[in-house]
């Protein structure tokens, strides 16, 4: 069996992608109009809600995702002076403890897993950034909302009670209503890699819904307690009104502002240039609870898809003052337009800095920790679901930064354990396309990216250090190695004896390689129908698996031989969405160069691959990526395993294979198929297998191929 030195060799002329990142795009955004339009749709279809049995019934929503303006909250235990209340009673009728066993909603009926993309438009909409080189020539992978540029309508609330560990040893007990509209991600980026196949982070968004209109109500009580004539009133006017010494005319002025901003794009510029932000930002500290909504609101709408408003509020201190309120308030539509203000902030480059030293502990400690972890010593339970998904939208945004903000994110207390605690409880209700999902998971994907090498100290109880068995012995050799050698340590790793380490209770970075967080993540693989949640859980494990190092090696054998993870990703292969089908052929790809898991992928695995691969490049997406990744991955589990792969040659691959050597449109492509048949015919188990199929020599070994393994051998 030949050495797979070739292979690593391919990798270094980057034929694979290896982690995953999506990120956000301002330009596919509705117009006003657009959403107006969508509103008076929406507010038709909320008329077929009912309540039944106490509940809401959930009401039909359409394939094609549209804006839901107002995202009203319509189920409401309790709601007193406009705040959203749990009860004590609620959460003991409802509550339910998920153990490791029961946090693993799959069985035998979702292992082929279902799949059904709506999105046929997405790779219409959605272009994948190209990733700089990182470390060892890997690319990365972050799940970063996109700018939201459709929202589907809110989906009926659902009531839930979820047991977690929390800190030490507290139980916490959840009960709340999920609510939450749809977003979409800008498609996970792959890229290629020496070793591993990483995803970069997820795409940003803006807010839930980018801009919110202001009802007619507020805006016609506004204008009346002011005696202002709306018919007649203009910006110039309204910004005036904001500086008014009366608390009616500020509120009349903001509302109008916000009223005129969600229908006019130009009325964003016209605000900026009248000084109106710095006056709006000024209100939101006044004492008046409609006024600073009103302000808020406004501000909203104001730096959606501007980058000049948004400088401007943070010039003005605006973010300062609206974390403040968000702290302040009881009011849970105040609490709504700010959240929703930071999302649209967070989706810039410029303010991701301040954001994260301010935004990210103020969210998590007053909307992320209490909506998650429901506990009868807390003083802020009442968070209502759309404040939440407004919270994580903008972390989501955030997590797709540079190493300093993922860095203060993973330390950030207790933000990995909610977001996770979460997803395993929407899991476990089965209700795994919750739209809050969607951001958690491609938060924890995002804070996957470079993962090893960032903190490896995460890794500590997979990497078991070699010969350390007593401080005052001499470490003993392993075989003949020096038991610090690489290749010493990988054999200890990989030994038939090794077994995984029980991590009873995982805390903060080191929940993002727990089997248990795998685990979530293969079963949303299997449940979910949302291509953002999906691509998501796939990019998060295929960044665990990219570098190379122990860590990833380790992720890769319990991904294999304790979860099963090939029977979960199988169906994923083929699947239309172009971005999601790269992503799990990556993973595929990183699993497979382990070398202590090669054989059981093999046997799981090769048939589709090789099938896939005889299929041509249209089957996967006309994709240069995800081709050069299926080559190296079936050039890996082909020499791995030599009675499997005679069970799959045959003349459609072979000529299949031959075809894509010569293919100019797939540089990367190419290359990996023309090493993959030079190895085929230097396999002696292989070579005579394909002589008595009548296969010639020449489509195996010809100049090209030739050519190709020379190079590989130059590089190395």
């Amino acid at each position: 069996m030949m050495a797979p030195e070739p292979l690593r060799s391919a990798m270094t002329i980057g034929c694979v992608e290896d982690t995953s990142l999506a990120l956000p795009s301002d330009s596919k955004l509705r117009s006003g109009q657009q959403r107006v339009l969508d509103q008076v749709h929406t507010i038709k279809r909320g008329k077929s809600k009912s309540w039944k049995n106490g509940q809401l019934s959930p009401s039909p929503t359409s394939q094609t995702p549209t804006f839901s303006e107002f995202g009203s909250f319509k189920f409401s235990p309790s709601k007193t002076n406009d705040n959203f209340s749990r009860s004590k009673s609620m959460v003991a009728g409802y509550s339910k403890t998920i153990n490791a066993q029961k946090s693993r909603t799959l069985s035998s009926k979702t292992v082929g897993g279902r799949y059904n993309s709506t999105s046929s438009a997405w790779e219409h909409r959605m272009k994948a950034p190209n990733w700089p080189q990182s470390f060892g020539g890997l690319k990365t992978s972050r799940s970063d909302p996109t700018l939201v540029s459709q929202f589907s309508p809110p989906t009926a609330s659902v009531m839930r009670a979820k047991g977690q560990e929390a800190h030490g040893q507290q139980t916490f007990r959840t009960q709340m209503n999920r609510h939450s509209t749809h977003s979409m991600t800008n498609g996970t980026q792959m890229t290629s890699s020496q070793t591993r196949i990483v995803q970069p982070p997820s795409a940003h968004t803006e807010g839930k819904m980018g801009t919110i209109k202001t009802s007619k109500k507020d805006l016609q009580q506004s204008a009346g307690s002011s005696g202002v004539n709306l018919s007649d009133l203009t910006l110039k006017e309204a910004v005036g009104y904001l500086s008014h010494p009366e608390e009616n005319f500020q509120q009349c002025g903001a509302n109008f502002i916000q009223h005129t901003t969600f229908k006019e794009e130009s009325a964003k510029q016209e605000v900026f240039q009248l000084g109106g932000i710095p006056a709006l930002v000024t209100i939101l500290r006044s004492t008046n609870p409609g006024v600073n909504k009103a302000a808020a609101g406004a501000l909203r709408n104001l730096v959606f898809k501007n980058l000049d408003n948004k400088l401007e509020v943070q010039h003005c201190g605006g973010i300062a003052k609206a974390l403040q309120l968000l702290k302040e308030t009881d009011s849970t539509e105040t609490r709504k337009q700010i959240t929703g203000l930071l999302w649209n902030l967070s989706s810039s480059d410029e303010l991701k800095e301040e954001l994260t030293a301010t935004a990210l502990p103020a969210l998590t400690e007053n909307v992320v920790v209490p909506f998650t972890c429901w506990s009868d010593n807390s003083t802020n339970n009442n968070i209502h679901p759309d404040v939440f998904y407004n919270s994580t939208g903008c972390l989501r945004n955030l997590s797709c930064g540079k190493h300093r903000e993922r860095h203060a994110m993973r330390k950030c207390d207790g933000l990995i354990n909610s977001l996770i605690g979460y997803v395993q409880s929407c899991v476990a209700e089965e209700n795994p396309d919750d739209e809050s999902v969607e951001n958690c998971a491609c938060i924890l994907h995002n804070l996957t990216y470079h993962l090893e090498m960032e903190e490896p100290e995460a890794f500590s109880a997979y990497c078991p250090q070699v010969g350390v068995q007593d401080g005052s012995k001499k470490s003993s050799p392993i075989g003949c190695f020096s038991p610090k050698s690489s290749k010493a340590q990988k054999q200890f790793l990989f030994d038939e004896d090794w077994t995984m380490p029980e991590d009873g209770a995982p805390s903060g970075v080191k929940w993002l390689c727990n089997p248990k967080t795998m685990n979530t993540y293969l079963s949303l693989l299997s449940s979910s129908q949302k291509d953002g949640t999906q691509e998501a859980c796939c990019g998060a494990l295929q960044n665990l698996t990219s570098s190379g190092g122990l860590g990833s090696m380790a992720m890769s054998r319990i991904l294999v031989q304790k979860l099963s993870a090939p029977l979960y990703i199988s169906h994923l292969l083929k699947s239309p969405n172009s971005a999601l089908q790269k992503s799990s052929m990556s993973l595929l790809n990183n699993m497979s160069r382990t070398c202590g898991v090669q054989p059981t992928i093999a046997k799981q695995i090769l048939p589709q691959l090789t099938s896939l691969l005889s299929s041509g490049p249209r089957e996967m997406g006309k994709s240069d990526d995800t081709i050069a990744a299926a080559c190296t991955t079936a050039q890996n589990l082909m020499m791995a395993d030599t009675e499997v792969s005679k069970k799959v040659i045959n003349d459609e691959l072979v000529t299949s294979l031959a075809d894509l050597s010569e293919n100019g449109a797939f540089p990367k492509g190419s290359k990996a198929a023309a090493l993959l048949l030079y190895d085929l015919w230097n396999e002696k188990n292989l070579q005579g297998f394909v002589k008595k199929l009548g296969l010639s020599k020449s489509l195996f070994v010809n100049n090209n191929t030739t050519a190709v393994y020379r190079s590989v051998q130059i590089i190395d």
